[in-house]
């Protein structure tokens, strides 16, 4: 394997994850079985089928990221295949893939490292990464696959919903206790209850994005098949204004979606006996095969259509700027009706969640993760989510850690924490210096703002050595509760939390009311609000002894 210098590490921090996708690209089965010859004398032929199966995925996952400009991370840990394990299967036996990779990079398509380590996500870290060079690429070329092929997601397995994970962040094994038990039960019973419900969003002309939410968090999405785009409504700057379908049977607005069209084709090709037999028989064949046509037809020539092919063609551009002018251009905010949408209105498909505990302990960590609304849409748009074509509303914990430590000292705390170091108009800052407090030890206290500040893109205070006062005057505001900050101390209070959220979701679920986590704050449906503060306050109370602030 290659070990690159350090100038490489923040190309290969920002890896593309090894994932599953299906293609019905004539062209890939061709490249596959050109490349399958010239690999099949380095490795052992035992199922030629499956093997191929698996250089396709490889070449797919390595043309997606190729198109990003990113490089594959994937684990050469045989335990990670290991079909009995606890945790996720992988799609391919290890003596399978792994060896179909290095020959690969023995005959010079790829190249591969395992220099990189991420300490801020140590797991993800010691995942090896690959790309393609230019000999796959000019052979790619070749065979007119750089552009975007025709790929069908395939949504994610069950998994393992409750993960413990050791110091290192890898996901490691545990005995089947009563807490276990029952916390996979009530996310079990969490996941098949949102999945009765239509999550959805819609964003209007006005709201800003970046190339990264419309390329990396929206399409990387619905490539994934989590999301799709249910409709959007152009603006005279977008240069399909006077689109007009050239089919006018298939009117784009007659049949909205109200399911995943990926599903929807999936259910009409498994009612189509002859399919699987004789796909090569005309589509227009049987009457079910019509039905499966014009749902192929009306889905191609919509507007969501049109648009999910102006972000897939964004991304390619994007993708051919070189990586360092890239990270501004992905950066670049503009509104959407500049880019000619007046509306915008996606689904998210999935949102199950699963709970990750850290340290080897079940004392630290514990949230729940796993869903679009919570990493993938900024705050600001939260409030555009929809709830079964109902508006919503996101109910916050006020300075939830920071008082949270203080009832942990039997002391009610209601002033505002951020606000007493330096006044209102500092309180921005402090609000970031609270939340290093609560997370980081104190020997990186000072490095940990300066990057939070940097994230926030928030001035850094003009005065001398900036971080150490701020550390000083956050822990001279709260002296009460001084010996747990920069202490670390962020992971058992989001344990803690874990299990408030996890009470309050359960409580809310058994009145038939979905609530979505963002982990100090509860998004329902407006009718809903003040039933949710009632309930999240008893749970909370139940656990801290007082009443929280909102």
């Amino acid at each position: 394997m290659k070990n690159l210098d350090y100038n490489k590490k923040d190309w290969l921090k920002d890896a593309v994850p090894m994932d599953k996708a299906l293609s019905s690209s004539k062209k890939l089965r061709q490249l596959v079985d050109a490349l399958f010859e010239e690999i099949a004398p380095l490795i052992k032929v035992s199922s030629k089928s499956r093997q191929k199966e698996a250089l396709k995925t490889t070449l797919m996952n390595l043309i997606r990221a190729h198109q990003l400009d990113k490089p594959v991370r994937y684990s050469r840990d045989k335990n990670r295949y290991t079909r009995d394990r606890r945790y996720g299967k992988l799609y391919f036996k290890y003596d399978r893939l792994i060896p179909i990779i290095d020959a690969l990079e023995g005959l010079g398509y790829i190249e591969q490292s395992s220099f990189y380590f991420d300490h801020e996500k140590k797991g993800e870290g010691l995942q090896t990464r690959m790309w393609g060079t230019d000999k796959l690429w000019s052979l790619c070329q070749e065979y007119r696959l750089l552009q975007a092929f025709p790929l069908v997601p395939e949504l994610p397995e069950d998994e393992e919903i409750i993960i413990l994970r050791d110091e290192d962040g890898k996901e490691i094994g545990y005995r089947e206790t009563k807490q276990t038990r029952q916390m996979r039960e009530d996310l079990k019973n969490y996941n098949n209850f949102i999945d009765k419900h239509r999550i959805t969003v819609r964003l209007d002309g006005v709201t800003v994005v970046d190339n990264r939410f419309l390329v990396e968090k929206l399409y990387g999405n619905i490539k994934n098949g989590k999301i799709w785009i249910e409709s959007v409504k152009f603006n005279n700057n977008h240069y399909q204004y006077n689109y007009t379908t050239p089919i006018p049977s298939f009117n784009r607005h007659k049949k909205p979606f109200h399911i995943n069209p990926f599903c929807i084709i999936h259910k009409l090709i498994d009612r189509i006996p002859a399919y699987k037999t004789a796909p090569s028989s005309p589509i227009t064949h049987t009457k079910r095969r019509i039905t499966l046509l014009r749902t192929l037809l009306r889905r191609f020539w919509s507007d969501a259509h049109l648009f999910q092919k102006d972000i897939e063609r964004r991304s390619y551009e994007i993708s051919r700027i070189p990586w360092k002018m890239r990270q501004d251009v992905l950066g670049e905010e503009f509104r959407l009706q500049d880019i000619g949408i007046d509306e915008l209105f996606f689904v998210l498909d999935y949102e199950h969640l699963r709970r990750i505990f850290n340290l080897k302990s079940w004392e630290q960590g514990g949230r729940a993760y796993g869903s679009f609304h919570q990493h993938m849409l900024r705050k600001y748009m939260r409030k555009d989510i929809l709830i079964d074509g109902q508006p919503t509303t996101e109910i916050d914990f006020s300075a939830y850690h920071i008082r949270m430590l203080y009832h942990r000292k039997d002391i009610d705390y209601t002033d505002d924490p951020y606000s007493v170091c330096e006044g209102p108009e500092m309180r921005t800052i402090y609000k970031a210096v609270g939340l290093i407090a609560i997370n980081a030890k104190k020997s990186e206290a000072c490095g940990a703002i300066h990057e939070e500040l940097k994230d926030r893109k928030i001035p850094v205070p003009r005065r001398d050595e900036p971080f150490k006062t701020l550390v000083r005057k956050f822990k001279e505001a709260h002296r009460a509760i001084e010996q747990y900050l920069f202490s670390g101390i962020g992971l058992t209070l989001q344990n803690i939390d874990s299990h408030i959220m996890n009470a309050i979701l359960m409580r809310l679920m058994d009145k038939g009311i979905l609530g979505l986590s963002v982990y100090d704050s509860v998004i329902v449906a407006e009718q809903h609000e003040a039933f949710t503060k009632e309930v999240m306050t008893k749970e909370y109370k139940k656990i801290m002894g007082f009443k929280p602030r909102f």
